[in-house]
């Protein structure tokens, strides 16, 4: 999975050039500009619970083609926060170059990503670590290897540290079932973890607790299971176990929280989003961020503090009161929609109000 998603040369994220329609899946915040936007109003909650330091320093995580943090800067500048560094963490050297070019505010950088942040955002990132797959025999685990014709081979044993997993968290699979197990979470959650003296770390995606068969795949928007076809030219991912990330944070010395991507969203004001945004593009993409069946409900938003307030407590895990909003990003109108204002134009363009 390392060498399929990361080599060097021919690995899936290497050369990866972008998402949405010309990609092979499709994150939150390409889905929707308001994503990054209303993450900037938690990243906000955060600069104003910290006293307003100079500069306020946020820490992306893989951030793909940029789309979260144009956003995000954007909404940060319109509420005044002038002195910003926002420091991108891409491992991929064609999405780097995407974000160079997407990305012009002076705030954004590309080195000191190993630096402290007071906000840190990690948006389906830990869901591309690599995991080891084994499948339970006899109630114990046989890992799942790949064999020299890229076929997975059932060995007579699993790495140690499988048992050790599953041993913490006080569960075993039932007999013959098959798990995808990330044993680097722990050495993730460290790293969030240093560059966090004081702020909040917000993870953000698909969550299986405790891990299962969650290995999936994406080539050209079409899901598939098989990793071990396509190698280096579709997206690898499995769910991430919440419960264990938790856990490791906790371990860390970090105070821990988590809600659903849909109560995330609602607390930091989509209804009001909504209630500015009447195309039916944007209602429809919108949606899909808090449908309780789709994304709004599989995706999990987890909190991880330092050096807070004793009595803080994140606005996208509580909610709070938020000033009616002011511009809000949307989409581009669909061709249904585009037709039809050209249309309008075309008839009524000349019109004055009377």
């Amino acid at each position: 999975m390392r060498a399929a998603l990361y080599h060097p040369r021919h690995g899936y994220y290497t050369n990866l050039r972008g998402f949405g329609a010309d990609g092979d899946f499709i994150t939150s915040p390409e889905r929707h500009p308001a994503f990054g936007w209303l993450l900037g109003r938690q990243a906000l909650d955060v600069w104003e619970a910290l006293d307003r330091p100079t500069p306020f320093k946020v820490l992306e995580l893989g951030a793909g083609s940029g789309a979260l943090a144009e956003s995000l800067v954007r909404f940060l500048r319109g509420e005044g926060v002038h002195e910003l560094v926002y420091t991108l963490d891409e491992i991929s050297p064609s999405l780097r170059d995407v974000q160079r070019q997407r990305l012009t505010d002076a705030a954004f950088r590309w080195e000191g990503a190993a630096e402290a942040a007071h906000f840190i955002v990690a948006n389906e990132v830990a869901d591309a670590l690599p995991v080891v797959r084994a499948v339970v025999r006899g109630g114990r685990f046989r890992e799942l290897r790949v064999g020299p014709e890229l076929t997975f081979v059932e060995a007579d044993d699993a790495p140690a540290e499988l048992e050790a997993y599953f041993a913490a968290l006080h569960f075993m699979p039932p007999e013959g079932s098959v798990v995808d197990v990330c044993l680097e979470l722990g050495d993730w959650v460290r790293q969030v973890a240093t560059r966090l003296q004081k702020g909040v770390a917000l993870v953000i995606d698909y969550a299986a607790s405790p891990p299962r068969d969650s290995l999936l795949t994406y080539y050209h928007h079409s899901l598939g299971s098989d990793p071990l076809i396509r190698l280096g030219q579709q997206d690898i991912s499995a769910h991430v176990d919440l419960r264990m990330l938790v856990r490791l944070a906790i371990g860390e010395g970090l105070r821990a929280g988590a809600t659903a991507q849909r109560g995330l969203l609602l607390n930091l004001g989509l209804s009001q989003v909504q209630a500015v945004l009447t195309g039916s593009t944007d209602r429809r993409e919108l949606g899909q961020l808090v449908d309780p069946d789709a994304a709004g409900g599989q995706i999990a938003a987890v909190f991880l503090l330092r050096g807070m307030p004793a009595d803080y407590k994140p606005a996208g895990a509580v909610g709070r009161e938020w000033p009616a909003p002011s511009g809000v990003p949307s989409l581009p109108p669909d061709r249904d929609e585009a037709e039809f204002l050209s249309q309008w134009h075309e008839a009524f363009g000349h019109a004055t109000d009377n």
